[in-house]
């Protein structure tokens, strides 16, 4: 993918830009550093190029691969000569850069959009508003909207659940027919078999496997999922949950704990990979050796919850899921970015996985989420 600040009418356009041109070469760049790059834009460091350079490289980077890459996306997109980065934009004034990068941060999900807010009230609501929060990607919802959405989606999950296990009932119905038990039963008709009595399925206990990627670049929606994940353990008793960005971590000790407040404050003790990198392959890597043995039967269903921007070796990846898709009855890879308008899975890490997965899935709203029903039902 090629790009330069010229396909852009402000700064804060070309900044946010060139974090999605970052991110699509490979680097770990998410909400968290746009935004941070965005208040770099407006502090004043435009003004020279090797000090904007320096500046954006302390956000972008984390390691020194990363770096090298860095260097020549900076060269391609830029372009500009050492002197000054903002002679080649217009810039009018400060305040005017604030508020597009206010605007800007509102798209991105963060900020309040105070413009237009009152008339959308009043043409959204009830129950449009809740078909719209079904549809609204997680990475845009106000805080207010975030509230609204998780009492929605906690209804929608339970209607989900009660389905799951209407299911699961019905299906242990259909046995084998106990001969014995239907010739007792129709002695007193003459022996004419006039109704079949069937051999009950003992219920199954096969295990749902999530790992839930934490890294940077999922911080929109890596809260929501974990929501996600809380609301299936009310179906899935058996449930082995793990979180990972460069390091793997088993969260399944902390899923009885009923809120999701109550989680996090159990996870923060534990968890220290909390919006960092990622590394996938390595952390699938330490699945397959430390879990994997235990926790992967050939009956369970494996879901890994991740947009697939992996900083490690491709081939590790593939390697990684080859093994847990044989031990594993259907391997799903959800991806919010799916949910994205002309998203295409092109980076390194999504290119490697496609192959060995069972289903490529969106995991950008409710709506998204509540199509796995049709999977969990066979688990």
């Amino acid at each position: 993918m090629s790009a330069n600040y010229k396909s852009y009418d402000t700064i804060s356009q070309s900044i946010l830009g060139f974090a999605e041109y970052a991110r699509v070469n490979e680097l770990n760049v998410g909400i968290r550093e746009a935004q941070e790059a965005l208040t770099l834009a407006s502090s004043g460091l435009m003004g020279d190029k090797e000090i904007f350079r320096y500046a954006l490289k302390s956000v972008f980077c984390s390691s020194e691969e990363n770096t090298k890459i860095f260097d020549q996306l900076f060269e391609d997109y830029w372009g500009l000569p050492k002197v000054s980065v903002t002679s080649r934009i217009t810039m009018k004034n400060q305040s005017n850069l604030q508020k597009q990068i206010q605007r800007s941060l509102v798209l991105l999900g963060n900020g309040e959009n105070k413009e237009g807010k009152e008339e959308e009230a009043k043409n959204v609501s009830g129950a449009n508003a809740a078909e719209q929060l079904r549809k609204t990607d997680f990475s845009r919802l106000s805080e207010m909207d975030s509230e609204y959405l998780e009492k929605l989606a906690t209804g929608l999950w339970k209607q989900m659940s009660k389905r799951l296990k209407k299911r699961l009932k019905n299906s242990n119905t259909k046995g084998r027919i106990d001969i014995r038990q239907t010739i007792r039963n129709n002695i007193s008709s003459g022996g004419a078999m006039l109704e079949l009595k069937l051999k009950h399925k003992k219920p199954s206990k096969n295990r749902l496997i999530i790992l839930l990627d934490v890294s940077g670049s999922m911080d929109k929606y890596s809260f929501f999922l974990l929501r996600f994940i809380l609301a299936l353990r009310t179906h899935f008793k058996r449930i082995d949950a793990y979180i990972f960005s460069t390091t793997l971590i088993r969260i399944t000790e902390f899923l009885h704990i009923k809120d999701l407040e109550g989680v996090l404050h159990g996870l923060s003790h534990h968890a220290d990979n909390w919006s960092s990198g990622t590394k996938i392959g390595e952390c699938l890597k330490h699945f397959n050796q430390q879990f994997a043995k235990r926790s992967l039967s050939g009956k369970n269903m494996t879901l890994i919850l991740s947009d697939g921007l992996d900083t490690g070796e491709p081939d590790v990846l593939a390697n990684e899921l080859q093994k847990i898709k044989r031990r594993t009855r259907k391997l799903i890879w959800l991806n919010p970015l799916k949910g994205m308008k002309g998203y295409q899975p092109r980076t390194r890490g999504m290119l490697a996985a496609l192959p060995e997965i069972d289903h490529f899935m969106p995991a950008h709203n409710v709506e998204s989420l509540l199509q796995l029903e049709n999977f969990l039902s066979h688990v």
